[in-house]
């Protein structure tokens, strides 16, 4: 029995304990009266009602002094401040409230309070409180409380600016003594929606720099800033209110834009707009738009517009219109227009309209019109003043047919064109029926050009190669066609087209089991070889294509 209550006892203990130290003793709003009591005697008063002990060196404070006043629902902090008037420091350690005397007043003062609104009386917190002179800045914490340091203060006012997102004031502060008070504010009538941050700094929204960041609605000016990381620097906790003309960043930075030059070790964070350079090791990011040079190892990433030149070690995004320049091995975005140049290993995406040139090795995408050129594997765009360029490109507003025909070799031929007019892709089939046990057929793939003649008739030039098989595809037995003729519109979505093809045939020679290339018409072959090095061989012919179209 007597280990439990042992055990018990010790635990209330330590539980005791743990809460006084998580209790803020100097928020503790009390009661107490003094008349022409001894200041030793009355801190022990004030101990008992705060539940906290005073740690104090007598010969440092004078512990005989009088007290003599009345404090109705007052924290213990602003107690202590009308009882000593700002001459005496305290700060809380545990259970302990340790006091000690303040620097002398020609040295430093400290001014410090609470803010509160005016009309519901209570404490406003995350609020920033800054010297536009020094960029000396304090965050209220959960209680309103804030305290700036003065070093050397001057005979003239100390201006402070406090900035909320609902609150705006500018405190005149006497700098011949240390003071406190509460400061009481008005809420602003014309409330705004405030957006949550559109980059990836949610992991710090929470820190006091990005707080200060959304409070200060002030724009701020340096020539020059240096920093280690974000809010570690010579801008300290304003950085991110300040507009640098050259900034920079060992590590990484964060401002509210640059005019001139930005430099960062790794990375550079802005949250306006920036002109002239902006280099990084790693990553740039801006919130407004960039006009110059933008350059990083891996990313950049803007969320306005672009005018100049932007170059990446991996990707580039721009979440409206550039002009000017994306250059990355792996993906370049425009979220907007794009007016200039978009180069890729990979891909090029433009959610609108493209003027100028996509050049992606596997694809480019244009959700608007395209007034240039699209080279890559793959293109898509909604209309196109120029050309789609690629192994298969499809415009929306294009030019897209199904037709269906005979040539020579085949009395069925089927092909889907897709693209422009000026530039478009041809995927084709065709097949001879037969009697024997495996089908003659082949599959293909070409390009085209189609200008116009007249009212309803369109010239084709193409271009196409396809591989003929018997039954399974089991060597090189390939077509290789030029076909220049004429389209000529029936009605709206129908044509007729024909005209005469030159045509080359490769296949291997070392195969005795080909498919008759003829089947129903044989026209005069010449131009046969054989090339024993490579084990292929050559024939060639002049031949006819005609048939219908439609769309």
């Amino acid at each position: 029995m007597g280990k439990i209550l042992f055990y018990i006892s010790t635990f209330l203990f330590f539980g005791f304990t743990i809460f006084s130290e998580d209790t803020r003793l100097l928020e503790r709003e009390v009661t107490v009266k003094a008349e022409n009591e001894r200041l030793d005697d009355f801190l022990n008063r004030l101990s008992q009602e705060i539940g906290g002990v005073f740690s104090y060196s007598p010969s440092a404070i004078d512990i005989s002094q009088r007290i003599t006043g009345e404090f109705n629902d007052k924290s213990c902090r602003e107690i202590l401040e009308e009882v000593f008037q700002g001459k005496i420091r305290y700060k809380q350690k545990g259970n302990y409230i340790i006091l000690s005397p303040a620097p002398p007043s020609d040295k430093e003062i400290t001014v410090s309070g609470y803010l509160v609104d005016e009309n519901s009386g209570e404490r406003i917190r995350n609020a920033t409180v800054y010297d536009p002179i020094t960029l000396k800045s304090s965050t209220t914490d959960e209680f309103g409380f804030f305290e700036i340091a003065v070093k050397n203060p001057t005979k003239e006012n100390l201006e402070l600016i406090i900035n909320q997102e609902r609150y705006t004031d500018t405190l005149l502060i006497d700098q011949k003594q240390s003071s406190f008070k509460r400061f009481f504010l008005k809420r602003e009538t014309a409330e705004t929606l405030t957006k949550p941050m559109k980059d990836f700094l949610q992991w710090a929204k929470e820190s006091i720099g990005v707080k200060n960041s959304k409070n200060v609605k002030d724009t701020l000016a340096r020539k020059f800033q240096f920093s280690i990381v974000p809010f570690v620097g010579t801008n300290q906790k304003l950085s991110g209110s300040v507009v640098n003309d050259y900034s920079i960043n060992l590590f990484g930075g964060y401002s509210a834009g640059t005019n001139k030059l930005e430099l960062g070790g790794l990375f550079n964070l802005d949250r306006g707009q920036v002109s002239g350079a902006q280099l990084a090791g790693l990553v740039n990011q801006v919130g407004g738009s960039v006009k110059g040079v933008q350059l990083a190892g891996l990313a950049n990433v803007n969320l306005d517009s672009l005018s100049g030149f932007q170059g990446a070690g991996l990707t580039n995004f721009t979440l409206r219109g550039i002009r000017g320049v994306q250059a990355s091995p792996l993906l370049n975005v425009s979220g907007g227009n794009m007016d200039g140049f978009q180069a890729s290993a990979l891909i090029n995406y433009t959610h609108k309209n493209a003027k100028g040139v996509q050049a992606g090795i596997l694809g480019n995408i244009s959700g608007g019109y395209v007034e240039g050129f699209q080279f890559g594997l793959f293109n898509y765009a909604d209309s196109v003043n120029g050309a789609s360029i690629g192994l298969l490109s499809f415009v929306r507003k294009g030019y897209h047919t199904l037709e269906i025909g005979a040539d020579e070799i085949y009395p069925i031929n089927i092909g889907l064109r897709t693209g422009t007019r000026g530039f478009y892709n041809i995927l084709s089939a065709g097949i001879r029926p037969e009697k024997a046990d495996s089908i003659t057929w082949s599959f293909g793939y070409g390009i085209g050009t189609s200008p116009r003649l007249g009212k309803k008739t369109y010239l084709n030039f193409e271009l196409n190669t396809s591989q003929m098989n018997k039954g399974n595809v089991l060597t090189t037995n390939l077509i290789n066609r030029a076909y220049l003729g004429l389209d000529y519109q029936l009605a709206k979505g129908v044509a007729i087209y024909g005209g005469p093809s030159f045509n080359i045939r490769i296949f291997d020679s070392s195969y005795n089991d080909h498919p008759e290339t003829f089947g129903y018409f044989t026209p005069r072959v010449f131009g046969r070889k054989t090339f024993e090095s490579t084990n292929l061989g050559q024939e060639i012919w002049w031949g006819f294509r005609a048939g219908i179209r439609f769309f």
